[in-house]
């Protein structure tokens, strides 16, 4: 996914529901600030009966947009100024509960989006003798703080076979392995500075029933397991970005029915450490499919 009619951008370019501005646009940008950097909330508490404070945890906060727009008309009579202030309004009109991807190019770097809301724009207008021009402000809100690579990443995981089905002859030399079939690890890449939180979908078996997933960052030391039926072409899938993000959608579910009760505690999200991280697939029954679907994620 690069824009929303999968256009890629130029450098110094964004993209928000359809109207692209930037450099080299009808309508640039004069300044942009938030897409970098973070601010945090803190919950430590204060000693009761000394200096300092105890330490809490700390959270990334919302992160805030801000835009001013330069929208320049060479003529005075002002038709081509409303064609250009239309088109902003139209893009940057309020949304009651959903975020937009706001794309975004910088210069030498892959193309990232943030999913955001406007929450405030003024129309900004002012005259010369010979023309018009407006510096219009626009702020948007993206409760979301992280920044998402364009690029979707998918990879199927091998299952990782607990089983020696082997004989192990230690003394005699054969043409192949017989002694750990189906020990298969994946290396999935996460690209940006921030955990990720992948998608992961387990395809029922060909035949027969699986009765338990599990899947395993051995980079990080986190499992994550799921013991529920899967029967041939159905689907089970673990929304680990929804769990994180309180998106509206079922972290958990087997063809639309929730099986967040079959999730194992502590039930904490699966992440993808930055860099590479080695993931293991395991499952009791019949051999289902894990599919694992991600986007580098950064965070400043």
């Amino acid at each position: 996914m690069s824009t929303l009619d999968g256009t890629p951008l130029a450098d110094e370019t964004f993209e928000y529901r359809g109207l692209t501005f930037g450099q080299n646009c009808d309508i640039q940008v004069n300044s942009a600030t938030g897409f970098h950097g973070y601010e945090v909330r803190t919950s430590d508490s204060d000693q009761p009966r000394g200096d300092g404070a105890i330490r809490g945890l700390d959270f990334v906060n919302p992160r805030m947009l801000q835009f001013k727009l330069h929208i320049w008309e060479p003529d005075i009579d002002g038709q081509l100024y409303e064609q250009f202030w239309q088109q902003v309004r139209s893009a940057f009109r309020p949304s009651r509960s959903d975020d937009f991807p706001l794309f975004f190019k910088r210069p030498g770097q892959p193309e990232q989006f943030i999913r955001c809301r406007p929450i405030q724009l003024t129309r900004d207008e002012s005259w010369t003798t010979y023309n018009r021009y407006g510096y219009p402000p626009v702020n948007l809100r993206a409760v979301d703080p992280r920044i998402y690579g364009t690029e979707e990443q998918q990879q199927i995981v091998p299952g990782f076979s607990l089983n020696r089905t082997g004989v192990d002859l230690p003394y005699a030399e054969f043409p192949m392995d017989w002694t750990t079939p189906g020990q298969s690890e994946s290396i999935v890449q996460n690209d940006g500075n921030d955990y990720a939180w992948p998608l992961v979908r387990f395809y029922g078996p060909a035949t027969g029933t699986t009765t338990a997933v599990a899947i395993e960052n051995t980079t990080t030391g986190q499992v994550s397991s799921i013991t529920t039926a899967i029967a041939p072409n159905q689907i089970l899938t673990q929304d680990n970005e929804a769990a994180v993000t309180g998106a509206d959608r079922l972290v958990v579910q087997l063809d639309g029915a929730t099986r967040y009760a079959n999730w194992a505690l502590p039930r904490e999200p699966f992440a993808l450490a930055p860099g590479d991280n080695t993931i293991r697939f395991t499952y009791t029954g019949q051999a289902p499919t894990c599919l694992m679907t991600w986007r580098s994620t950064s965070m400043d």
